[in-house]
C-alpha cells in the first residue's frame, strides 16, 4: 500500500486536517487545511511530495481557515476544490459570525464538485459523494480502493454532526449518513473533521444516534 494517510490536528477547535499522498508518485492532496501550518509545508518538502490539490468537506470557517494561506505558499500550482452548493457558506465567512468574529476566506476556489465526481492522488481515485446536512454543501471524499472516506462533520466516532444552525437540516443529515454512509462496507474507515477515525460497522453497531 502506498498511500498514506497523515493527520494534523490544527485550531482552536482541533480539527484534522489530512494530508493523503501516493509515496509512488509523490502526489499529495490536502483535504481541509483548518489554519496556516508550517509544521505541514515542512512535512511535504521533508518527504518531497508534491501537493496537487486542497479539497474542501464543506465551508465552515474552521474547515478552510488554512486554504488561503496554503494557495500562496503554492501560488499557481495548485486549486482548491469545493462542492457546488458550498459557495454561499464561503461568501459568508464560513459562518465565522455566528461565533463572534469576521472572516475572510479568500477567492472562491477554482474547482467545483458535484456528486460522484472522481478526483485522483496518483493512481488512487475518490469518488465525490455529495453528503448535505450539517450545511447545504458537505461533501465525502471516498476511496474504494482503500476502504476510506473522508467525511468531514458528517459523522463521527459515536457521533453525528450539528444540526443546530439555520443552514443546517437533521432529515438531509440522516438521509446522506443512510444512503451515502452507512451502504459502504463496514470496513471502510471514516475520517471525520473532528477526533478518531471510525469505521462504517463500528458505527452501525454502537453510534446510539443512528
Amino acid at each position: 500500500m502506498t498511500l498514506q494517510i497523515d493527520t494534523f490536528v490544527l485550531g482552536p477547535i482541533e480539527n484534522n486536517t489530512y494530508l493523503i499522498s501516493d509515496r509512488s508518485t509523490n502526489q499529495a492532496v490536502l483535504i481541509d487545511p483548518a489554519a496556516p501550518s508550517k509544521k505541514i509545508s515542512d512535512f511535504i518538502s521533508l518527504n518531497d511530495l508534491v501537493l496537487k490539490e486542497v479539497w474542501i468537506t464543506h465551508a465552515h470557517f474552521d474547515h478552510i481557515g488554512g486554504v488561503r494561506w496554503f494557495l500562496d505558499q503554492n501560488k499557481g500550482f495548485i486549486k482548491a476544490a469545493i462542492h457546488k452548493n458550498a459557495f454561499e457558506l464561503w461568501k459568508n465567512g464560513g459562518s465565522a459570525r455566528d461565533f463572534g468574529f469576521e472572516f475572510d476566506p479568500g477567492p472562491y476556489p477554482e474547482m467545483i464538485l458535484v456528486d460522484n465526481d472522481i478526483l485522483t492522488v496518483g493512481k488512487y481515485q475518490f469518488k465525490v459523494l455529495y453528503t448535505p446536512g450539517h450545511t447545504p454543501g458537505d461533501i465525502t471524499f471516498y476511496c474504494s480502493e482503500e476502504s476510506a472516506a473522508f467525511c468531514g462533520d458528517l459523522i463521527f466516532y459515536h457521533g453525528v454532526g450539528r444540526t443546530d444552525f439555520t443552514i443546517s437540516s437533521t432529515d438531509d443529515l440522516m438521509d446522506s449518513i443512510t444512503k451515502k454512509i452507512l451502504s459502504l462496507p463496514d470496513e471502510t474507515r471514516l475520517y471525520p473533521g473532528h477526533g478518531q477515525y471510525t469505521t462504517v460497522g463500528e458505527e452501525k453497531i454502537n453510534n446510539p444516534y443512528l
